[in-house]
Parts: structure tokens; C-alpha cells; sequence
């Protein structure tokens, strides 16, 4: 059993929950919980290694049948030292980055893209929302959180193993290359001049940006759209919760059509 901090397995555990750089360096992420690892494993991700605490192992006896990676027992003290948690359940997983890939368009797909979203919660909370809702990829954009720091990882709650999730370096960019492949891009705007989530087409490829919780969408990001489209709202309500504003546009954006 593993009880010192000191443990090599531990420190590279601690300096995977400690940042973005870390994970790319290292090619890994560390997933806490043990529906998370259990929907790592069922995913297909590469999971090199296990940790678990006595106690946890004997609640989740699936984990000496995975038949993946290598299973390491922690000590209580070493799990709250790796844990992102106030109260761990001391199951923790490795696993290996997905490669990086390019956006690549569906006939008919429905998208979703970030214009520097920063808050961790909310990510994780849309990256959940496109897995229901049917939409074929987010396109994250500069600025957004890291999809594999732990809080996000825990609002999905799984659902960033089965969701494609991509990132682009100039999202204006991607918003001209959608329109020059037939899909339109909408950017997502507290403008009642705008056409409203029930007037997007139902048919087709189509994108909406949502922008940043304090300042909405970027200028360049705007202009490089189709048009705006708005959520109507009672008089009294002035904005939604970033997280609220895309579920209600991936509903309208695919829902109807599910």
C-alpha cells in the first residue's frame, strides 16, 4: 500500500491535478471518483493506472475486474492529498489524453461554440447538455477552461469521454470556414432585434456561439457570424446563467428535431 506523499505515482497524481501544462506534458489526466473512472474504463479511454483506498475497493470491486492498467492501493491520507475534494471516495484513475484532432463537419450537424467561456462549472455543464441534446461537437475557442481540469471533468460527469469536443486557435476563423462549408453560425446576443432560438433553421448544418459570461461575444467573433439570435425573457430578467442560455439554444437547435 502506498502512504507516503513522497510516492512517485502520488506527486505525478498532485501535479496532473495542478494544471493544463502538467497534463500536456505528461499526455495524461487524472480522473477522481468512482463513476468517473467507471465511465473512463467503459469509454475505451487508455487508462495506464487505478488507485483506490482499502475501503473503496471493497465498495467497487469492479476495479480489481477491469482488466485494465495497473490497480495501486492508497492510503486515506494519500487520497485526500490527491483528491480535488473536500470528502474523496478514493478512487482515482490515470489516463491518456485523447489526440488533438481537426474539426471535421457533418452534413446536418448541429454545433456549438465558445467564445472564452471561463467559468469551470459551466463547461463542464454544456459539455453534458450537447451529449442530451444531440449536438455533434462544441468547438472551444481561446480562453476557455482546460476540458480535463477537475472541475470540469466532474460536471460532466462522464460525458467528455463520448462527447467530441474540439479547440481552435481563432475562432473568427472557424466561424468563416463553417460558412464557407453551408453552415451559417449564429452569435448568441442580448439584442431583441435579433431573431429569436424558434426561428433558427431546422434543417441543415448550424453553429451558435456563446460567449463570455461578462462581455457575451467577442466583436470578431460577431462579425465573422450570420446574424444574432436572442432568448426571449421575461422583462424583469436581464441575462441567463451561460450554462442555462446554451441548453435552451441546443434544445431549439436539436431538440425539435430528436
Amino acid at each position: 500500500m502506498i502512504t507516503s506523499r513522497e510516492n512517485g505515482v502520488v506527486k505525478l497524481c498532485r501535479r496532473l491535478r495542478s494544471g493544463g501544462k502538467a497534463r500536456r506534458e505528461e499526455g495524461l489526466f487524472l480522473a477522481e471518483g468512482a463513476r468517473l473512472c467507471r465511465e473512463a474504463l467503459s469509454a475505451g479511454l487508455s487508462v495506464p493506472t487505478l488507485l483506490a483506498t482499502p475501503e473503496a475497493l471493497e465498495k467497487n470491486p469492479w476495479l480489481e475486474g477491469s482488466g485494465r492498467g495497473e490497480l495501486l492501493l492508497i492510503s486515506q491520507g494519500v487520497a485526500e492529498a490527491v483528491s480535488d475534494t473536500k470528502s474523496p471516495q478514493g478512487v482515482f484513475c490515470l489516463c491518456a489524453l485523447p489526440e488533438e484532432q481537426e474539426l471535421s463537419l457533418r452534413p446536418e450537424g448541429r454545433y456549438l461554440l465558445l467564445d472564452r467561456l471561463q467559468d469551470p462549472g459551466n463547461l463542464g455543464t454544456i459539455i453534458r447538455g450537447a451529449e442530451a441534446f444531440g449536438i455533434a461537437a462544441l468547438v472551444l475557442g481561446p480562453g476557455c477552461p482546460d476540458c480535463f481540469s477537475p472541475k470540469v471533468l466532474r460536471s460532466t460527469m462522464g460525458s467528455l469521454f463520448r462527447q467530441p469536443v474540439f479547440r481552435t486557435g481563432d475562432l473568427p476563423g472557424t466561424i468563416r470556414r463553417m460558412a464557407g462549408e453551408g453552415f451559417p453560425v449564429y452569435a448568441a446576443m442580448l439584442d431583441p432585434q435579433a431573431r429569436t432560438v424558434r426561428e433558427l433553421p431546422e434543417s441543415g448544418g448550424l453553429g451558435v456561439v456563446i460567449g463570455n459570461e461578462g462581455s457575451g461575444v467577442s466583436r470578431p467573433a460577431a462579425e465573422a457570424c450570420a446574424g444574432a439570435v436572442y432568448i426571449p425573457m421575461a422583462p424583469a430578467i436581464e441575462s441567463l446563467n451561460a450554462a442555462a442560455a446554451a441548453s435552451v439554444l441546443m434544445w431549439e437547435m436539436s431538440g425539435r428535431r430528436r
